[in-house]
């Protein structure tokens, strides 16, 4: 009799685990938004988050690259569902929202995944680094709670580009007012209102802030926008901004003008979405003077275009919806009007650029030099001192002949003294200038601008009082030495320490020791001039001309001696045209800036 229990127990028990077993077998399992890839008939691949999985799944006729919902158990897979994608351009980017073209702000699921097709048919799981605002080559698939969650990228198409237009010299990007005058015959609409109106040709449009909308007026129309607004045409004359130097010139653009209200700025940003090719024929003439030789422009215009898809690239201002800007925080755009030899070097370098190892290289240039480039690395770092590794941006010597180069601060001094030195762009002003700074004045300058840049990059600032080193900066009193503690390869100043009567600064990077030395009547409180090679006295410098100089004490003055203009990584654009008047041909040119790389065309 006890055995018998005992049997029926084991038997029971027995059963229970193979129920068990058997349910587990069986238990469905799902699935949400797996990327088909391909089938053999019996097997199927899917990208599941980021990993390929290989599933039982008998035949399924999907299109590749489907997203699908499915379930599965151990013998099989079933209930195969494709979900329907929105294909709605991403017009700004944020932490944990996108902006769709017409759906409007949407949540971004805490588990997106990213796909990325390549051009030759390939899927590979990828970032949302690659998701680029404005473009159309993304399909976007939501999961049930409505969030963005599955985003599958094709090839992008690089013809267009996304501008934001600042105000007249560039002070701001957000505009209280804008007023249009239709060069031609225009088209206003709304995509996200579903409004469309034709505007003739002459009409001139209102546009202004109105409590955080969009306000439009004409001569025989007045409507109120909630959402986004376009304008295009070709001859868009923005009569509220002016160019050039002296302010003469209103800026036409061509495209779509879009135009969007922001409650925080309580103002207007204003993007222009341009063909690439044609924002840089009104990019190149802002750069590069049209007197230039030919393949100068040429080099300008391959650089100018590796510049824009470059910045594209990276991001930089995707959470407000542009690619660039048209001021020097990216390259001046509209500030010229086109000319007919920077538009033929534009059109003879179409879809050109320069890469390294098979991506866009990040085209840097500036002015002039000094006679030497700057490492990428030693003008571009974080507060640590790390940075990004550009290896095509290297130390060069544009000096001619056999020359050595100083060793010692003293000998800094004299090769920033000299006006003789032969170089590449060395019969330009800005090659050497200096500042006669008294030292009572250069206190008043520093005492300004060390506290600005306290309170925005403290980081790359070191303080210390009584040789302690402090966090807050006190008032500071009586300059009384200015030493160099750290130059780069080519001569650059890493690192500069104010010595005050009772506090040391020590303050790093090129963004940051250029505007400590500003040149403005409203810092020193009075006109403080700086001679350029020439000996012609310039005033109102924002900032030092570089950050390649040294510093001389005489008397009750510090003297600073420097060279160059801008911040010395890449092409010399004064170098690249003494290299196009000697017949030096733009691949050359390139050649001679960015070391190692190759000409593409992205068309």
């Amino acid at each position: 009799m006890h055995i018998r229990v005992k049997s029926n127990r084991f038997y029971f028990i027995v059963g229970f685990l193979l129920l068990i077993l058997l349910a587990l077998l069986f238990f469905p399992r799902k699935i949400e938004h797996a990327v088909f890839i391909e089938s053999d008939g019996k097997y199927s691949i899917f990208f599941v988050g980021d990993k390929r999985v290989k599933y039982k799944t008998g035949q399924i006729n999907f299109e590749k690259f489907s997203v699908i919902n499915f379930k599965y158990n151990a013998f099989k897979s079933y209930g195969f569902t494709k979900v329907d994608p929105v294909q709605e351009r991403v017009m700004y980017k944020r932490e944990d929202q996108y902006d769709l073209e017409i759906s409007g702000p949407k949540t971004l699921s805490k588990k997106a995944h990213y796909y990325l097709i390549d051009k030759n048919g390939n899927i590979n799981y990828s970032s949302s680094s690659k998701l680029i605002v404005g473009k159309n080559n993304v399909r976007i698939y939501k999961n049930k709670k409505n969030e963005l969650t599955t985003f599958i990228m094709t090839p992008m198409d690089y013809s267009t580009i996304r501008v934001a237009i600042s105000t007249t010299n560039f002070k701001d990007l957000y505009h209280k007012e804008i007023e249009i005058t239709a060069k031609s015959n225009l088209k206003v609409y709304s995509r996200r209102e579903n409004y469309s109106n034709s505007i003739s040709e002459n009409t001139i449009l209102h546009i202004e802030f109105l409590d955080g909308k969009i306000k439009l007026t004409t001569n025989d129309l007045s409507k109120v926008f909630s959402n986004r607004l376009y304008i295009e045409g070709d001859g868009l004359a923005v009569t509220s901004i002016k160019r050039l130097t002296d302010n003469s010139m209103t800026p036409i653009y061509n495209g779509v003008l879009e135009i969007t209200a922001d409650s925080s700025k309580s103002g207007l940003l204003m993007i222009n979405e341009v063909n690439l090719e044609n924002y840089l024929k009104k990019v190149v003439p802002s750069e590069m003077p049209a007197s230039s030789a030919l393949e100068t422009l040429k080099a300008q215009a391959i650089a100018a275009r590796t510049y824009a898809i470059s910045d594209m690239l990276a991001n930089r201002f995707a959470q407000y919806g542009y690619h660039v800007d048209d001021s020097q925080n990216s390259q001046v755009y509209n500030n010229i009007k086109e000319e007919p030899k920077t538009t033929e070097a534009v059109n003879a370098t179409k879809g050109l650029i320069a890469t390294y190892q098979g991506l866009p290289i990040d085209a840097k240039y500036y002015s002039t030099s000094a006679g030497t480039g700057a490492n990428y690395r030693e003008i571009y770092f974080k507060a640590d001192g790390s940075s990004d590794n550009k290896p095509y941006l290297t130390y060069s010597s544009y000096i001619l002949g056999n020359f050595t180069l100083p060793s010692s601060e003293e000998e800094w001094l004299g090769f920033y003294k000299r006006k003789d030195i032969s170089a590449l762009d060395s019969s330009y002003p800005l090659f050497r200038w200096k500042v006669n700074y008294p030292a009572e004045d250069l206190t008043k300058t520093l005492s300004k601008t060390l506290s600005e840049i306290h309170s925005r990059s403290a980081s790359f600032m070191t303080i210390k009082v009584d040789n302690k080193e402090v966090s807050n900066l006190p008032e500071l009193n009586n300059l009384k030495e200015i030493k160099i503690l750290k130059r780069g390869e080519g001569g650059n100043v890493i690192t500069i320490s104010y010595i005050f009567e009772n506090a040391e600064v020590q303050l790093s990077g090129d963004g940051n020791i250029r505007p400590s030395i500003k040149c403005l009547d409203e810092y020193a409180e009075k006109p403080i001039f700086l001679y350029d090679a020439k000996d012609k006295a310039r005033s109102n410098f924002g900032s030092l001309p570089s950050s390649f100089f040294a510093v001389e004490k005489k008397d009750n003055n510090f003297i600073i001696y420097g060279g160059g203009f801008g911040h010395g990584v890449g092409m010399s654009q004064y170098g690249a045209v003494e290299m196009g008047k000697k017949g030096e041909k733009y691949d050359t040119i390139l050649n001679t800036f960015y070391k190692g790389i190759t000409i593409e065309s992205i068309y």
